[in-house]
C-alpha cells in the first residue's frame, strides 16, 4: 500500500516570515501557562526571608511597656522603708534617756537594735514569700507589721513595761525581712532595663539614709 505523497504531509514546518512563529504553534492560555519562580518569588526560594503579612499582627510581646506611675511606687516603698528603719534605730541614739525611764542597762537597749539582726536570720526562708504572694501583699504585710510594732512600743511608756518595747521591736524586725528583699524585686518588675540599677539604689536609699535620722533630732532631746 503506498502512501500518496502530495508534497504536504511529510512537507517540514516552515516559520511565517510576518509572525516569526511556527505555523503549527497555538498560543496557551493564561490560566493554563505555569507562573514563574522569578515573577511571583515565594518565601520557598528565600529560605533567610521570613514572610511578612500586610495586615498588622498582634503587639510584640518582648517590648515591655513601664508604667508611668513606677516612680511614685518606688517612692511609696522608701517611704515605709525608712519608717521600718527608724524603728530600729531610735533606741540607740537616746540609750541614756531610755536606761534611766526604763531603769535598765546599756546592754538592755544595745540588745533593742541587735534583735534586729537575730531575728533576720531564722526568718530568712520567709523570703521566698515574695515570689509566692507577689509585691502587693507582702508590702502590706511589712507595712502592716511595722504599724503594729510602732503602736505596741507606743503601749510601753511606763517604767515597768520594758518586756513590751522588746516585744514591738521583734515585731518590727520581722517585717524587716520582707522590705530588705523588695528592692531588687520592684526594680525588675516596675522598671525597664536601663532603670533597674537607679531603682533599686534608690530603694535602698530609703533604708540606709534613715540611719542619720535619729542622730539629726538627737540634740534636741537631750
Amino acid at each position: 500500500m503506498k502512501i500518496p505523497n502530495n508534497g504536504s504531509a511529510m512537507a517540514p514546518l516552515r516559520r511565517s516570515p510576518q509572525s516569526g512563529r511556527h505555523p503549527a504553534s497555538r498560543p496557551t492560555p493564561a490560566s493554563l501557562r505555569t507562573p514563574s519562580s522569578s515573577a511571583h518569588p515565594t518565601t520557598s526560594a528565600q529560605p533567610g526571608v521570613l514572610a511578612h503579612p500586610s495586615c498588622p499582627g498582634p503587639e510584640d510581646l518582648s517590648v515591655i511597656k513601664v508604667s508611668k506611675c513606677r516612680w511614685a511606687v518606688i517612692l511609696v516603698f522608701s517611704c515605709s522603708s525608712t519608717c521600718n528603719a527608724f524603728q530600729w534605730i531610735q533606741y540607740g541614739s537616746i540609750k541614756n534617756i531610755f536606761m534611766n525611764f526604763y531603769g535598765v542597762s546599756t546592754v538592755a537597749i544595745e540588745w533593742l537594735s541587735m534583735c534586729y539582726m537575730l531575728t533576720y536570720i531564722p526568718l530568712l526562708p520567709l523570703s521566698w514569700l515574695l515570689e509566692k504572694l507577689g509585691l502587693r501583699t507582702i508590702t502590706l504585710i511589712a507595712a502592716g507589721l511595722t504599724c503594729l510594732g510602732a503602736w505596741v512600743k507606743l503601749g510601753s511608756l511606763k517604767p515597768h513595761l520594758f518586756p513590751v518595747t522588746v516585744l514591738g521591736q521583734v515585731i518590727c524586725s520581722v517585717a524587716q525581712v520582707f522590705i530588705l528583699g523588695m528592692p531588687s524585686r520592684i526594680a525588675s518588675v516596675w522598671f525597664g532595663a536601663n532603670e533597674v540599677s537607679t531603682a533599686c539604689s534608690i530603694a535602698v536609699l530609703g533604708n540606709q539614709g534613715c540611719l542619720c535620722a535619729p542622730h539629726v533630732h538627737q540634740p534636741c532631746l537631750h
